[in-house]
């Protein structure tokens, strides 16, 4: 591909630009007339390079491959490289598709096409995935080759639980033997390299904690609701979670005040909704200075049950309002005194289940210090 003018009409092809008076004065060559041009779009293709044009088409989210007359690979973008499953350029340029395992199909398609019967579409599969093809042909008989994944966002999304799930569970039992292996050796190394023992148990551990919780938030996020509804008292369920709680409190001599007028009932699965506000509680918990109480508020607001947990903490920076429920989002360590050794999921697994169980989670500062999550359920009718 030499000339800018090639590049202007694969892009009127495919992008529907409307260049004005393509002639054929001289045989079998396309030119652009540029005063028309000009005149239809204001753009100053001129004074681009057709190889900086090329440059910005390697972050397009759609493959592109161009091929001389002889079907060689003069160009492609790092898009298709990936759907073809090719890691580095120097093993695509310059070689002829028919070369390229996964290209030979189109490679067949083009030779047996006349010229008329430019542009078509190909679908084919690579590596089980489904590829559709489209193919202009240029000027001298270049080619252009765009190719697009088919798959779903919701293959997508599949495939990509089943590769957390895999290694999850692949990580799992190495990590539990690296902390057996810590205990021992606890047991046999000098007291003064027992320190590094300890540490390793304790990022061992960690690790572990990480592989669960991944597996555990993959898994909510491959079902949108649970099959074992039933009728639940917002109040039973806050004190169920904080009586697990309570040891951790203790340490800090932390209480809490729960405010709820009178009872309201959810529908939920009871067992996630709990883990759910164990692990607001335990935030809570963490963030809370020593022989300070943790407000918690039930209200109702039109059909909906609001609950509320407040700590007396150092509260959320600016724009960390929602990156709180991001995965593995931990914080600024030098905000707080405690040493953060969690995973940074507990939040992002509470906020799947609470939308798993049609309920809205925020978070947001007090007026008077500290963070408030608040959680939104519909509210069932107490005579139920």
């Amino acid at each position: 591909m030499k000339t800018l003018q090639e590049v202007l009409l694969l892009f009127q092809e495919k992008w529907k630009i409307q260049v004005k008076q393509f002639s054929q004065s001289k045989e079998k060559q396309f030119e652009v007339d540029k005063n028309d041009y000009k005149k239809t779009i204001d753009f100053p293709f001129d004074k681009i390079r057709p190889q900086e044009v090329l440059s910005w088409l390697d972050y397009s989210s759609q493959g592109w491959i161009i091929l001389s007359s002889d079907l060689t690979v003069k160009f492609i973008n790092q898009k298709a490289l990936s759907l073809i499953r090719v890691i580095k350029y120097k093993d695509v340029i310059g070689k002829a598709i028919n070369d390229i395992n996964e290209l030979e199909v189109l490679s067949n398609k083009i030779l047996y096409l006349r010229k008329k019967d430019f542009p078509f579409n190909l679908d084919f599969t690579i590596a089980g995935i489904p590829i559709s093809a489209n193919i202009f042909r240029g000027r001298k008989k270049n080619y252009l080759i765009l190719l697009e994944s088919q798959l779903s966002i919701e293959s997508i999304k599949k495939r990509q639980n089943q590769l957390i799930n895999d290694v999850s569970h692949e990580l799992k039992t190495p990590l539990t033997s690296l902390i057996l292996i810590g205990e021992r050796l606890e047991s046999v190394v000098s007291k003064k390299d027992r320190y590094l023992v300890k540490r390793l148990m304790k990022e061992s551990k960690r690790l572990r904690k990480m592989a669960e919780e991944t597996l555990e938030l993959s898994k909510l996020e491959s079902s949108e609701d649970f099959n074992k509804s039933k009728k639940i008292s917002i109040s039973d369920l806050i004190m169920e979670s904080w009586q697990t709680l309570k040891p951790l409190a203790q340490k800090k001599d932390i209480k809490i005040n729960l405010f709820s007028p009178t009872k309201y009932y959810i529908s939920g699965d009871i067992e996630n909704l709990k883990r759910a506000f164990i692990n607001i509680l335990d935030n809570a918990i963490r963030y809370s200075p020593k022989n300070e109480g943790i407000q918690i508020e039930i209200f109702k607001r039109d059909s909906s049950v609001v609950i509320r947990v407040r700590d007396k903490g150092i509260g959320l920076e600016e724009n960390e309002s929602n990156e709180i429920f991001s995965r593995f989002y931990r914080g600024d360590p030098s905000r707080t005194k405690f040493k953060k050794s969690g995973s940074g999921l507990g939040l992002s697994i509470t906020k799947k289940i609470i939308k798993n169980n049609k309920g809205f989670i925020k978070a947001f500062n007090h007026k008077d210090g500290g963070a408030i999550i608040e959680t939104i359920f519909p509210c069932l009718n107490t005579d139920l």
